[in-house]
């Protein structure tokens, strides 16, 4: 399973982005294969970020609970907001219109 997270951060709470971030750095569980942080400048919402979370098959649950929960410091940041996606890989979407690679 992947997740992606779209999250907005007001360019005037970069240094509270910051501290959260490093509140959460690392802290993540051995189920979370792999986690990439990419950010773009978004007009005038701010700084924009996406984090690709790929988790082993079978933790989708545990893993949006943890991830859920790693997101939380975030929330005390005015003007902060995110959305969180499952997302497939071509492999796997390809299984639902009943087709393989």
């Amino acid at each position: 399973m992947i997740f992606i997270t779209t999250q907005w951060i007001p360019y005037n709470k970069t240094d509270e982005w910051f501290k959260a971030f490093q509140e959460v750095q690392g802290k993540f569980p051995p189920y979370i294969k792999k986690w990439q942080t990419f950010a773009a400048p978004d007009k005038n919402r701010g700084i924009k970020g996406y984090n690709i979370i790929f988790v082993e098959k079978g933790k989708a649950d545990e893993a949006a609970i943890e991830v859920s929960k790693l997101f939380t410091p975030f929330w005390k940041i005015e003007g902060f907001s995110m959305k969180t996606e499952m997302v497939m890989g071509m492999r796997d979407a390809v299984k639902v219109l009943g087709k393989s690679l």
